[in-house]
């Protein structure tokens, strides 16, 4: 779970909006929290539904149709410390008024590059007094995320206005808020010391992104580390920064991870980060610890596949079988879940129960001899979880009468 799309594309909007000095006027929020009750419940699902089926058909109409943008904007710049009438707040604004459609757009890359993006429930939060539908993503690349979407109304019909990101630990206007207020300059000379790092900072994080776009990622690591505070300590150039460091360090990346929970120990949603911090350090049972509470707070089953793998990785594959084989049962269409059974029952040298399985999937239309090349593939270094499996007399045997 190292590399996130959610944290590069928050990133690209950083770098990338354009300053100006338009003279609109602030837009009025007129999307409303709706009260709980069985008819807004039924609403609510409508709407989730409406903007899952969208997606799955490459589609991002329906997320675009439904975001209340103006309400979304004027979250951000709700804020004591923000003068909505300032030239730079208007400038920023509109800059990052296309963010939805950034998003969508960036969901529905990572779904045509294999990603799954799936409704998984929908609350009504009472603390908040407002509904939220839930979204996961999931592709073994990106690894797993949530997307809390909040419900509103404009009077006609349903929309929502803010989604609440679980790898970033906050609601995206939060975010959006929170880097406007690190990055507009001080109300002080133009060549005064608190403007002159604030200029520094977004020029570094300028350089940063760019240099990780060419590949760069030791170097774009050295220049975002270059940041002052409070730019530096902020949970998005943490995040940033550490899945840099992913790209050429693992120790680099795991502590930055902890200077990150050091900082935000009550972030609700630290789980997703602990998680690969635990399973670099081999603390295995802690990683299930928090893979356990993140499926409490979630309520997603589907987090069982992300559970046996790290049973994979200490070596306890009858675990790891049984959560595996709870994944094929209720995620029949997950391949995932297919190979990892496999694995696990090759560690147990359990190869005629195998043999059923592939026998299994050929029927259901994997094409087989794709299958069998995707077994016996072997990594670049050589090696091949499944090497016990694929020579063994069984298996070659059935691949010659089949």
């Amino acid at each position: 779970m190292k590399f996130n799309t959610t944290i590069f594309l928050l990133l690209f909007i950083i770098c990338n909006y354009q300053i100006s000095y338009s003279q609109d006027t602030e837009q009025p929020c007129s999307c409303l929290l709706l009260k709980e009750s069985e008819e807004n419940d039924e609403k609510v699902i409508e709407l989730a539904e409406y903007i899952e089926t969208s997606f799955h058909n490459l589609s991002s109409d329906a997320f675009n149709e439904k975001f209340d943008v103006p309400s979304f904007l004027n979250s951000i710049i709700d804020h004591k410390q923000i003068d909505k009438g300032d030239g730079f707040t208007r400038g920023y604004i509109e800059g990052i008024s296309s963010t939805g459609k950034k998003l969508s757009q960036q969901i529905t890359s990572s779904i045509e590059a294999g990603a799954y993006y799936n409704l998984i429930n929908y609350r009504y939060n009472i603390e908040d007094m407002a509904y939220y539908f839930t979204f996961r993503l999931y592709s073994d690349d990106i690894g797993v995320n949530y997307h809390d979407y909040k419900v509103c109304s404009d009077g006609e019909h349903l929309k929502f206005n803010d989604i609440y990101i679980y790898i970033t630990g906050e609601p995206l206007s939060s975010t959006l808020q929170r880097i406007f207020l690190v990055s507009k300059p001080p109300e002080e000379s133009p060549n005064s010391p608190a403007t002159t790092d604030a200029t520094k900072n977004i020029f570094y994080f300028v350089a940063s992104k760019k240099l990780a776009e060419q590949g760069k990622h030791k170097e774009a690591y050295d220049k975002i580390s270059q940041l002052t505070a409070p730019m530096s300590t902020e949970k998005f150039t943490l995040l940033i920064k550490a899945n840099y460091a992913s790209s050429f360090d693992d120790e680099l990346y795991e502590n930055t991870l902890k200077e990150y929970a050091d900082l935000y120990p009550q972030d609700p949603t630290l789980y997703l980060k602990k998680i690969d911090y635990n399973i670099i350090k081999g603390d295995y049972n802690k990683a299930i610890q928090n893979i356990d509470k993140l499926i409490f707070e979630t309520e997603d089953d589907f987090l069982n596949l992300i559970k046996a793998n790290v049973y994979v990785l200490d070596k306890d594959y009858k675990n790891a079988e049984i959560h595996y084989d709870y994944i094929v049962e209720n995620y029949p269409d997950l391949l995932q879940g297919y190979i990892g059974y496999i694995i696990a029952l090759n560690f147990q040298n359990r190869f005629e129960e195998i043999i059923v399985v592939i026998e299994d999937l050929i029927e259901q239309g994997y094409d087989k001899d794709a299958l069998l090349d995707f077994l016996e593939e072997k990594e670049p270094d050589g090696t091949n979880e499944l090497e016990a499996f694929v020579k063994s007399k069984l298996y070659k045997k059935w691949k010659r009468k089949s």
